[in-house]
């Protein structure tokens, strides 16, 4: 068919913008709530403090919990939704605006309300937060194979555009939200990026291309072998964990995923221990990686039609743990300054990062295909949700251990945190080479 080969043709770049715009705003909200909430707990007025750091802390985690536990349902439910005749796009509707809800409420308590219309605001503020965005992500992301049945180049530009809007609101995070909260404050803040972002995710709806899936009551799986439509929540979960593609690609994705939370939360110990700086010089090491992403994002298709996703991925994670590894050495200068050595340096893991995060969706979406089509592409993005954001919370747990560790051992530790990053994506690629199927 011809537009196998030519993606664009069939949807126009107003309906590319609008199906980015959902990740944008969606990880708009995400980045401020948890590059803020503690800073903002720990906000003292005569010597009182808003919340109890650790104990907002304590309910994050807890909150964290239950986000990675509701993935699997939430990717049931499209699937459900999907089955019974129903596009999985009105379920947007549902979750829209509740993340910029929760969002609002978790930051508009202040020093003087009471305590427990502060603690009520919070707890119920997160709960609509995390519940949102669960119930928005799952199936929005599962839209790539909505939206491009049967048709790679056009999968390929959607997943891209995933990857490309969580490092704009990345981007954003570090520029926009810090200068919002310094002019106007942490609950102007919110509500001004919250009514920002519901707008932005109102937009996937209207990204849907004329040829797009349109679902049928018992519309039969795409390999014909069995019903998707009689399929439990347990009989998906075991279809899907039994499934050895899916479970490389979980490990590839785990080791990728948790390497960016460590290296992210080693960037500030880098640039004031290593590299003598202050907390402000981390936009020297993490902005040329962001700039050299971006253009980067627009080769990932090209790099999956040409090598695969599979085999992009391990080339990428094999690269990028030699860059992270490398870090470890920051402090001396090779070119100009020590921290110009460093900027060029994470300036060079700028195309692996974008070629992971492109491929990421497609191939949660790829080996959906494989199994159940459309039908069953919900449960698997809720699957490996609820996987990565485990493996995230044991990074954040390492990370802290090794700054906690760097107390007593110095930089050693913080070099240490380098090479653990490095580790994690080779590790990921060794247990995908186990774990993959053995092709004749």
């Amino acid at each position: 068919m011809p537009h196998q080969s030519r993606p664009f043709f069939t949807v126009s770049i107003f309906q590319y913008i609008f199906f980015i715009c959902g990740q944008i705003g969606m990880m708009m909200l995400n980045r401020f709530f948890l590059q803020w909430i503690v800073v903002y707990a720990a906000t003292q007025v005569k010597g009182e403090a808003l919340f109890s750091a650790t104990t907002v802390g304590a309910l994050l985690l807890g909150f964290r919990i239950f986000d990675g536990i509701t993935d699997p349902l939430a990717g049931r439910l499209s699937d459900v939704w999907i089955r019974s005749g129903k596009e999985r796009r009105t379920l947007l509707w549902f979750a829209f605006l509740l993340p910029s809800i929760g969002l609002t409420l978790t930051f508009l308590p202040n020093h003087d309300m009471t305590q427990v219309v502060r603690w009520s605001l919070l707890g119920s503020g997160m709960f609509l937060f995390f519940v949102g965005y669960t119930f928005f992500a799952i199936p929005y992301w599962s839209l790539i194979g909505d939206y491009s049945p049967g048709n790679e180049p056009r999968r390929r530009v959607l997943s891209n555009l995933l990857g490309s809007g969580l490092l704009m609101a990345t981007a954003i995070g570090f520029v926009v939200s810090p200068y919002l909260v310094d002019h106007f404050g942490y609950t102007t803040a919110a509500v001004v990026l919250s009514l920002i972002a519901a707008a932005m995710m109102a937009l996937p709806y209207f990204a849907a291309p004329s040829d797009r899936f349109k679902p049928t009551v018992g519309h039969p799986t795409t390999d014909g072998t069995e019903a998707a439509d009689a399929l439990t929540l347990a009989d998906s979960l075991r279809l899907a964990m039994k499934h050895r593609r899916f479970l490389g690609l979980i490990a590839l994705f785990s080791g990728s995923q948790m390497s960016f939370t460590i290296m992210t939360t080693a960037a500030p110990f880098i640039a004031i221990h290593l590299l003598n700086g202050s907390a402000g010089d981390v936009a020297k090491l993490l902005g040329p990686l962001l700039l050299v992403s971006f253009p980067c994002f627009l080769l990932v298709p090209r790099l999956s039609a040409k090598l695969g996703w599979e085999r992009g991925m391990v080339i990428a994670s094999i690269a990028l743990a030699v860059v992270y590894s490398s870090t470890a050495a920051l402090g001396i200068s090779l070119i100009g300054s020590p921290m110009l050595t460093a900027g060029l340096l994470f300036a060079l893991g700028g195309p692996m990062v974008a070629t992971l995060l492109g491929l990421e969706p497609e191939g949660v979406v790829a080996c959906a295909n494989e199994r159940g089509g459309e039908h069953i592409i919900g449960i698997y993005m809720g699957i490996f949700n609820f996987v990565v954001k485990i493996l995230n919370g044991l990074a954040i747990f390492i990370a802290a251990a090794l700054v906690g560790y760097s107390e007593t051992s110095g930089v050693a530790a913080i070099r240490a945190m380098s090479l653990v990053a490095g580790g994690c994506l080779i590790l990921g690629v060794v247990c995908y080479s186990f774990l993959r199927p053995r092709e004749s």
